[in-house]
């Protein structure tokens, strides 16, 4: 199936993920990374420790239970359930994802292979987790050690070009310069202090 990428903010938002099992626990868990407000409902089957930040529910799943929620999981080992969740979820216009089952699904979660604010995620429309999973694998040898914190970096700077270079293809020219290969291989080679110069050069000749 042919899907439309999206890196989804969700901070802040509530996120219900209905299923105390491994699936359930490791949505709940990237979720709270995320920095969503998650809550997750567990019924008598959570197995292992709620992840940091998480609000956990130990009843029966009602569909009270998704009001307000902007994004839903379906996680049970019930397909009926999980079939009525993402009824429910649907009425109250939040997106749903619903476990092994990809007829049923808004989106579908990808592979990620990440490095601070640097996401490479891979996914195959809900054909086949294991394919993503082993490219996934395969990309994630090839992440920069270091891209996370350089893109930190570029997010400063991004803001000054914002604030200071009023012309549009400027601002592009420069945003592009400082995202080259040679800028990169100065971060890593030689610090941050020395990016810091170089963009002062960029800044003075735009």
């Amino acid at each position: 199936m042919k899907t439309y990428p999206i890196m989804l903010n969700v901070q802040g938002r509530l996120a219900v993920v209905v299923g105390g099992g491994d699936v359930g626990l490791r949505k709940a868990k990237s979720l709270a990374e995320a920095r969503a407000n998650v809550k997750l409902i567990a019924g008598s089957a959570l197995k292992g420790c709620a992840p940091p930040g998480v609000t956990v529910a130990a009843e029966p799943y009602r569909p009270e239970h998704l009001t307000g929620a902007a994004i839903v999981f379906a996680c049970t080992d019930d397909s009926r359930l999980n079939s009525a969740i993402a009824a429910d979820a649907r009425r109250t216009g939040a997106l749903v994802n619903v476990a092994d089952c990809p007829a049923e699904c808004d989106f579908y979660c990808p592979a990620v292979a990440s490095d601070g604010d640097v996401v490479v995620a891979v996914g195959t429309g809900g054909s086949s987790p294991a394919l993503a999973r082993h490219l996934r694998d395969h990309l994630e040898g090839h992440l920069p050690a270091g891209a996370g914190r350089f893109a930190a970096l570029l997010g400063r700077l991004r803001e000054r070009v914002r604030n200071e270079v009023p012309d549009s293809g400027k601002r592009r020219e420069i945003l592009n310069r400082l995202a080259e290969k040679v800028t990169f291989e100065t971060f890593i080679n030689e610090g941050a202090d020395a990016v810091a110069a170089l963009f002062e050069d960029i800044i003075a000749s735009a």
